[in-house]
Order: structure tokens, then C-alpha cells, then sequence
């Protein structure tokens, strides 16, 4: 496993010194290029690297040697990578095909919560390769959540260690698949045009995901479900959120070569600044708590959620609308509409 993850440093480097030698030898849009993939290579490593943490720190807690605190704590910083990644729909297909087993989200009907009771009622020895075999929401990100922090799990039973074992290394192998698919830059031959088409895509699909985040659990006025909340059993959902629009933020700025550099090239200098004071703006007033649960729970609390929201939509509205038609961009439909 070192020797592999080496390997994929390794590379990474590679890629990295690649990017930097060529950059002044091709046009914005190629360095554009190689700096987004960059990103999405570096955000992947992370990912795997994290979640081999978190099985080891599982199985460390199962055996006694470590406190469950450092397993929360590491199955918080997995969940931290993961929000680079998640509700991205432009990339390398191996890796996107899994991102359900990554994490089910939205569980609207507690699933995992079920899925989750009924495998600790079997009598079964778990393993990696019998969680391939069951539900992806036992698979992720969330089943682990479940294992921590529900009040139906029995951690640390016997039985509740060999499958939360199980679900980490399983995780800890899915991972490594997404890093492995990311080696290859899915980009590297498309025209300026195409690229720009993937590039925003990208974007947009991301914060479309995120806004699903704050609509599902809003619901209709008056009548929140908080248990729609991404993360609820934790009370980490704005946090998560928080991460997403950061690394939106990263991505659109590329090492300052990215979309708000392009930009400004092409004479577009005042929707650049508004998009990038708007993005500051959002992080820079984030809601203090990290609970959406919790805040949903109160009328300013809904409020303050709504306020987010908002901010979240005139975003959407700065790409979808704005540099769509500046740049002649069609942003097509995406997995989350309609659902």
C-alpha cells in the first residue's frame, strides 16, 4: 500500500514540475488546463491518503490502541477531502462511477440508518469484499458516520468493529480507484471551446449539488427537514458546505490562471471582480455553527440558512447566467435536476 501511494506521489509530482516547465510555452487555455487537472489529481491523492488513515485509526480503535475521539477526528478530515470531489460530474468516468459508494447522499428515507441496523442483526463475519456486495449506502462516508455517531450503533461490540472495519478498507480501496483514475488527465486533448464547456460545467455542477444541501432540508417555508441535512447525526452539514465552496473557490481561481484570469484576458474584468467578491464575501460570512440540524431548528436559524442559500443562488446565477453568455457556454442538465 505505501509503495503504491509513493508511486501516485510520485506522479503527482511529476505532473506538477510538467505544468510549471510548460506554462509559459502554451496558450492560457492549456495552462487553464493543466492547472484544474492539477487540482482534481492533488484533491484525489488527498482523499486516499485520508481514508487509509481512517481505516487504520478503525481498526486501532477496535483493537484497543486508540481513543474513539481520533477515529471521529479522522473520519472528519476523509469527509474534508471527499468535499473537493463531491457533486462533481466532469472527470475520469472510473471515478465518478463510485461516487456513490463514496457517500449516499441524499438519503431521504434514512437508508443507511436501516441498511445499516439490519447488517449488525446478521450473523456474519464482515469483510471488504462482502461490503462490495451489499447496498452502496453501507459502503461510505455516511455508514461510518452512522457507526460513530447514531444511537443505535454498538461500537465498540464486536460485531459493529468488524463491519465498520470492513467499510473503511472498502472505502480505503474505492478511494484509491478514484486517485488511480485521476493519474490521466481526462482534458488534455479537448480545444478551447470544449474545455471551457467542461470547465464551467464543472463548476456549476458542484454549487448546483451544494445548493441541494441547504434546498432539501429548507423545504418549504415554515416546514424544514432538518434530517434532510447532509451529515445530521454528526451536526457537521454547514461545515461540510463551507468546504465545497472553498474548493469551488480554488478551482475557479486554477493558481491564478483559471476561469476569473480568463476572464479578465477576454475584457471581463467587472463580472471577474463580482464573482470573486462574492465568493469572499460567502466564506467570509459563514454561519458560525456547523449544525444545519440545529439551525433549523429556530426561526432566525432558518433564516440565517435561507440567507446562505441566497448568496449560493446569486453565485449560480453569476455562472449559469452571466459567463454562460459572455463566453457562449451552454451548461446542460445535471444529475441533481429534476430529483
Amino acid at each position: 500500500m505505501k509503495t503504491i501511494y509513493l508511486l501516485l506521489s510520485s506522479t503527482i509530482f511529476l505532473t506538477a514540475c510538467q505544468s510549471t516547465n510548460e506554462a509559459n510555452q502554451v496558450p492560457h487555455s492549456i495552462s487553464m488546463i493543466d492547472h484544474v487537472y492539477y487540482i482534481e489529481q492533488q484533491s484525489a491523492q488527498r482523499l486516499v491518503e485520508s481514508s487509509q488513515r481512517l481505516a487504520e485509526s478503525f481498526e486501532g480503535y477496535c483493537t484497543n490502541q486508540i481513543a474513539k475521539e481520533t477515529v471521529v477526528m479522522q473520519w472528519k478530515q476523509t469527509m474534508q477531502s471527499w468535499m473537493a470531489l463531491q457533486g462533481q460530474e466532469r472527470g475520469p468516468e472510473a471515478a465518478l462511477s463510485l461516487n456513490w459508494n463514496i457517500q449516499f447522499w441524499p438519503d431521504k428515507k434514512n437508508t443507511t440508518g436501516r441498511k445499516m441496523s439490519q447488517l449488525l442483526k446478521k450473523n456474519q463475519t464482515w469483510n471488504n469484499e462482502l461490503i462490495q456486495q451489499q447496498s452502496v449506502t453501507t459502503q461510505g462516508l455516511g455508514a461510518v458516520e452512522w457507526l460513530l455517531f447514531d444511537t443505535a450503533s454498538t461500537l465498540p461490540k464486536v460485531e459493529s468493529c468488524q463491519l465498520g472495519q470492513a467499510i473503511t478498507e472498502n472505502l480505503a480501496m474505492n478511494t484509491k480507484k478514484i486517485a488511480q483514475a485521476w493519474q490521466v488527465n481526462p482534458w488534455s486533448q479537448l480545444d478551447e471551446t470544449m474545455w471551457l464547456n467542461e470547465y464551467i460545467a464543472l463548476l456549476a455542477n458542484q454549487l448546483d449539488y451544494s445548493m441541494k444541501k441547504l434546498s432539501r432540508p429548507l423545504a418549504k417555508i415554515g416546514q424544514p427537514r432538518p434530517y434532510f441535512s447532509e451529515s445530521w447525526r454528526s451536526e457537521t452539514s454547514l461545515t461540510w458546505l463551507k468546504y465545497n465552496v472553498m474548493a469551488m473557490h480554488e478551482l475557479y481561481l486554477a493558481n491564478g490562471v483559471g476561469l476569473d484570469n480568463y476572464l479578465r484576458q477576454e475584457g471581463h474584468n467587472d463580472l471577474a471582480e463580482r464573482i470573486e467578491e462574492h465568493l469572499n464575501s460567502t466564506l467570509e460570512t459563514w454561519p458560525e455553527s456547523p449544525s444545519l440540524f440545529a439551525a433549523l431548528q429556530t426561526k432566525s436559524g432558518y433564516q440565517n440558512t435561507l440567507a446562505l442559500y441566497n448568496k449560493l443562488e446569486y453565485l449560480k446565477y453569476l455562472i449559469h447566467e452571466e459567463v454562460a453568455i459572455e463566453l457562449n457556454i451552454a451548461i446542460g442538465f445535471n444529475a441533481t435536476d429534476g430529483d
